[in-house]
């Protein structure tokens, strides 16, 4: 079936040059999708960073070509080019908006122009000719200056993840879902009937991974009684609500600009378990950022506490980089970190490090690999991994109890004495 030929303009919010166009995405009637960049954008030596993956931090030449480079910004059948597709939601918030979208023959070109107005980071994608009906019910209304598409129901908004989740802003006691044309400043994953009682888990693993160094977005728990505005069946599964508060908005409504890893390196659906490793990432943090010595610390710290507690999907999405002033590139904090090892005993780690992807291989040699491998000072990794360790089995005994409860903080803690890595680095 024939679509609708659209045209959505790509703009970036930048808190010093405002909103810049940094380009078209355009569909046509037999659904190929493309990105053209725009040559205003191509032009300005000041240009901010949509992207990593068309950034080269020694050429801007270098970075003209990447951005001109046709073969990464392609789709076809409505598929969206790969950086794009990376802003769309997964899992079960995918099927919400869909559901909500109603019957039709759906793409995620369509996904995005619905969602388009309230996307993670700063950008703003808002259709330059006729909303097609394929979006679903919507209505116009102005967003930062723009005509934009508002949703008909839950969800207007895009999240990456599979988890439920939905935005809201703090309203004393309360949080509330965002009226008509703003942006959620917080984050609510809610309940899970899969996995029972996973917002306290999450809570716990990023309260724990705080502890060891870990650089966490904020987070706490708030009971279901405290949120407006989320329709009341997804509320059911349990007490309490995870609230993330967001580190691409601020309180005074700017947004700041982020993309994940997968986004990066083109990475679409379970290819963020299988297209890069971690030393990868990890040469993300070298490369790209401007505190690279720092980050680089705290990139280990995490790799650390993914061992420690057990996360088993720390994946590409799980790992961004923030531009939170002009010229500045800092690895983002950490979020989405579950002792995923409580609910499957037997997990491992998302991503490969260094040729294994088993909790109980990881050692010190492996980070030194890591350090040979960056061209930084061994001993400087393994003294980040050893004051990590060293923090966990100060730290966790007490803590743990309290944030994830007796019997699964005696499962982590008694743990921690089974891995290699705790044993070599108190050896």
């Amino acid at each position: 079936m024939a679509k609708a030929p659209v045209i959505l303009g790509v703009h970036l919010l930048d808190r010093r040059l405002g909103a810049v166009r940094v380009g078209t995405l355009t569909r046509d009637a037999d659904g190929g999708v493309a990105f053209a960049v725009a040559e205003t954008y191509l032009r300005e030596p000041e240009r901010p960073i949509l992207s990593l993956g068309w950034y080269d931090p020694e050429n801007d030449e270098g970075t003209r070509d990447r951005l001109s480079n046709r073969g990464d910004k392609i789709g076809l059948h409505g598929t969206l080019p790969p950086w794009f597709s990376g802003l769309l939601p997964e899992g079960a918030l995918r099927e919400l908006v869909l559901a909500e979208m109603g019957s039709g023959d759906h793409d995620e070109f369509d996904v995005l122009t619905r969602l388009g107005a309230d996307l993670p980071g700063a950008v703003l994608i808002v259709p330059e000719t006729g909303v097609p009906s394929s979006a679903g019910p919507l209505t116009l209304d102005r967003v930062q200056g723009f005509q934009a598409p508002l949703p008909e129901g839950a969800v207007k908004f895009s999240l990456a993840g599979i988890q439920l989740k939905f935005t809201a802003n703090p309203d004393g006691e309360r949080l509330t879902v965002p009226g008509r044309g703003d942006t959620g400043r917080c984050i609510i994953k809610v309940a899970s009937e899969q996995f029972p009682s996973l917002p306290e888990a999450e809570y716990g693993g990023m309260r724990l991974a705080g502890l060891i160094g870990v650089r966490t977005a904020k987070c706490r728990l708030v009971s279901r009684d405290a949120i407006t505005g989320v329709p009341a069946e997804f509320l059911t599964r349990g007490e309490n609500v995870l609230v993330v508060d967001r580190f691409d908005r601020t309180a005074d409504g700017h947004r700041i600009h982020i993309e994940d890893a997968g986004q990066i390196i083109g990475a679409i659906g379970d290819r963020k378990y299988t297209m890069a490793t971690t030393e990868t990432i990890i040469n993300m943090v070298r490369r790209f950022s401007t505190d690279h010595r720092a980050d680089i610390s705290e990139a280990i710290r995490r790799v650390v506490a993914d061992v420690l507690l057990g996360n088993g999907d720390n994946h590409l999405k799980n790992w961004s980089f923030c531009f939170p002033q002009p010229g500045e590139i800092r690895l983002s904090p950490a979020y989405d970190i579950v002792p995923t090892v409580l609910y499957m005993p037997r997990d491992t780690m998302a991503l490969r490090f260094v040729k294994t992807h088993s909790f109980e291989s990881v050692n010190l040699h492996r980070f030194e690999r890591v350090a040979s491998f960056l061209q930084v000072d061994p001993k400087w990794i393994v003294r980040e991994v050893t004051l990590a360790v060293e923090r966990a089995l100060e730290l966790w005994p007490s803590a743990a109890p309290e944030l994830l409860g007796e019997e699964r903080a005696k499962r982590i803690i008694d743990r921690l004495e089974t891995l290699t890595l705790v044993k070599e680095a108190m050896g």
